[in-house]
């Protein structure tokens, strides 16, 4: 584990602005705030974490949406590890067996490393899976409407000697950490260098329609593993939401002190760092007399919510914190009444 990462997308703005790009010809990718999915009818329905997260909406149509990043780029016989959230929502039905590529790592315009799902329309289970240019390989059936985090292991062929492999594990939100894997090992893949990589939803059939919410991707030189949903500890390296709705701050530190390193702390919910808002604290590696604030059992006390903006180079915060609201049930039902909690 190590920081920098190679490449890391929040969503915590609530735009594409992590990613080099975006495909959508359709307008079926989005970043909905909290208070959007909150209104969709099925419990689980919100951001992994903090108040956005990406969201594909498969409507009917066959037209592709993803992301794409340079970044991720895999050298030949070198193993990069991919860790990412992902949610199938409860609305996500299909009328023919279908199979859709979730994340694709290219060499140029061909696929070299895929995770994606399957959907079986006799019975409606839904299944991850990985594979060289589409999923092949799939594990048991997973649940809608639950938030699972992915791990892969992406071992890149030594160049002829067809000795790529894929590997993955996957961890259930309400389930203790997984060490083992969900399907056994691809191998013997023939491959290229990866050059990019893609994050939406490519090659489903018109015939599936429904939600799939995306979330915290991560790429490094090595193991990420999987963090805890509701914490009251969170370290930042991008900008994100700390939590939502009501809360109190009780420390704030800026773990990196290089110059041109700062960590601001606005009371909101929806990444608004406008100048008439103003910042509640702020640590700037330059000026700061103390790197860490601590304000006690009582804290400073934030209305909205907090938005932890990190500016600098590869710089590093954490944050603790007491929410009024940590399990999806509260700040559901907070999200739906968030116009009248804000009045």
């Amino acid at each position: 584990m190590a920081h920098p990462w190679i490449f890391e997308s929040t969503f915590g703005p609530g735009t594409n602005g992590e990613w080099d790009s975006e495909t959508d010809t359709a307008a079926q990718l989005d970043f909905p705030h909290y208070s959007v999915l909150a209104g969709l009818p099925w419990s689980g329905a919100l951001p992994r974490s903090g108040a956005y997260c990406a969201r594909c909406s498969l409507t009917g149509g066959t037209a592709d949406m993803f992301l794409v990043e340079a970044d991720i780029d895999i050298a030949a016989n070198v193993a990069r590890y991919v860790k990412f959230d992902i949610q199938i929502g409860k609305d996500f039905v299909a009328s023919a067996d279908d199979t859709i590529n979730i994340f694709e790592a290219l060499a140029s315009s061909t696929v070299e490393a895929t995770f994606g799902l399957r959907i079986v329309a006799a019975t409606d289970a839904v299944n991850f899976g990985i594979g060289e240019t589409a999923p092949t390989a799939f594990g048991p059936d997973i649940r809608k409407g639950v938030w699972y985090t992915v791990e892969l292991t992406i071992n890149i062929d030594e160049d002829g000697e067809d000795d790529g492999t894929i590997d993955i594990i996957v961890t259930a939100e309400d389930e203790p950490y997984n060490s083992d894997t969900y399907i056994d090992q691809v191998d013997s893949l023939d491959q290229g260098a990866v050059t990019q990589g893609r994050f939406g939803c490519q090659d489903h059939l018109a015939t599936t329609r429904g939600t799939i919410l995306l979330d915290n991707f991560v790429m490094d030189d090595a193991r990420i593993y999987p963090t805890r949903r509701f914490k009251t500890e969170r370290t930042f390296t991008k900008t994100d939401h700390a939590w939502v709705g009501p809360g109190v701050l009780h420390r704030a530190s800026l773990d990196t002190v290089t110059s041109g390193n700062i960590i601001r702390l606005f009371d909101t919910d929806n990444a608004e760092v406008l100048e008439e808002l103003g910042y509640v604290i702020e640590i700037d590696a330059d000026t700061a007399a103390e790197q860490v604030q601590i304000f006690g059992k009582d804290g400073i006390q934030f209305q909205r919510g907090c938005y932890v903006q990190m500016t600098g180079t590869n710089p590093i915060g954490t944050v603790n914190f007491t929410p009024r609201y940590n399990s999806s049930a509260q700040i559901r039902h907070y999200g739906q009444n968030r116009r009248r909690n804000l009045l």
